[in-house]
């Protein structure tokens, strides 16, 4: 079976998409669980907020998952990216409150070391395989596929962000200018990379659209 899967993931593009999209939203799922319990921990609202963050990122990835079988129009493929891409935006309204949360909320305790490693785990995981993915998608030159690695890139981004906030209270709480220059700057530059993302999402889609009327 094991073999079977092995072989089939080699050959078959679409179903090692699939496959892998599958597996991305159940870990998604999973570590937006394991932030609302950290939520119940440390009675944290950043970590409240990052967790609806990632439950809705899964919605955007589930609407991508029901587009990826080869057998979709193109058409349909095309208004997946370009809802992904207005999804993405309405999503950045909410990482800007997170933002706002984050700069201006208090410093928590010490967070436990598994904590941090599992953040890191993830944020670094996810950021290898989004930038990887990325770069193959654009030459396949697929909605779904291309929107699903955006997707994937802001994850990782807002990951990197709350790994920064983590090791700055649990390592660096005392250095209260260095977390009020690195927080902000990073919140902006994330906010702006979303922003950008959506823009070329929904861009892409609007020409491609406009190419297949006149075709």
């Amino acid at each position: 079976m094991i073999k079977n899967l092995a072989k089939r993931l080699k050959t078959d593009a679409v179903y090692k998409q699939k496959f892998t999209l599958y597996l991305t939203i159940i870990f998604n799922m999973v570590y937006s669980i394991f932030l609302y319990v950290t939520c119940c921990i440390y009675r944290s609202t950043w970590f409240f907020v990052l967790s609806v963050y990632y439950a809705l990122l899964c919605v955007a990835r589930i609407l991508v998952f029901k587009q990826t079988p080869s057998k979709s129009k193109l058409r349909s493929k095309i208004l997946t990216m370009r809802t992904c891409g207005c999804f993405l935006l309405a999503i950045n309204i909410i990482f800007s409150i997170m933002s706002f949360i984050l700069i201006n909320e208090t410093p928590q305790s010490k967070y436990h070391e598994i904590i941090v490693i599992s953040l890191a785990t993830y944020t670094f995981f996810l950021l290898g395989d989004a930038i990887i993915g990325s770069v193959k998608t654009i030459k396949i030159n697929n909605h779904v596929f291309l929107s699903a690695k955006l997707i994937s890139l802001t994850s990782a981004s807002v990951s990197l962000l709350t790994l920064t906030n983590t090791m700055l209270v649990t390592w660096g709480k005392e250095n209260v200018t260095l977390r009020s220059i690195i927080l902000p700057l990073l919140c902006a530059g994330i906010s702006i990379f979303i922003i950008v993302c959506a823009i070329l999402m929904i861009r892409k889609s609007i020409l491609d659209l406009r190419k297949i009327k006149n075709d």
